[in-house]
């Protein structure tokens, strides 16, 4: 097995991570249209909303966790959402996801965290086996969220 490297993103990563993203939205029948300075904004701005952490082997970006930071009101505590996990065909079932997972937790719990989320489609079956191979709870208690579209 080949060396995987955890780390944060940097600036340079953001071209990949757009290439990812792209990939990740497709795999969903969506298609990605942030921009790379949007990208620059969310993960390096001040403040910056989002964080991203990569997986990088032999040199190459392989997968990223792009993760939203949050607050949770009622206990005034940071979280954490890992809204994507990408890791590329060639390096799945390696590790390479939990060890994206793992760096979150590591960087959450640093934070003050209580824990962290991540969701998947309702159909993505591998992703759930993964999450649950992992040893993530899932959540079914949380109740019904609802959406409106703002034209």
């Amino acid at each position: 097995m080949r060396q995987t490297c955890i780390e944060r993103a940097n600036p340079s990563d953001l071209p990949r991570i757009q290439q990812l993203i792209r990939k990740l939205s497709a795999f969903h029948g969506d298609e990605a249209q942030v921009t790379l300075e949007q990208l620059q904004e969310m993960f390096f701005g001040n403040p910056a909303p989002a964080l991203a952490f990569v997986a990088r082997s032999e040199g190459h970006l392989i997968g990223y966790a792009g993760v939203l930071k949050k607050l949770q009101i009622h206990s005034a505590r940071p979280g954490f959402d890992i809204q994507h996990l990408y890791v590329c065909e060639r390096a799945r079932a390696q590790g390479v996801g939990r060890a994206l997972i793992s760096a979150v937790k590591v960087h959450a719990s640093d934070a003050g965290a209580k824990g962290i989320s991540i969701g998947t489609a309702p159909d993505n079956a591998t992703a759930q086996a993964a999450y649950r191979g992992m040893g993530l709870e899932e959540i079914t208690d949380s109740g019904p969220r609802f959406w409106i579209e703002i034209s």
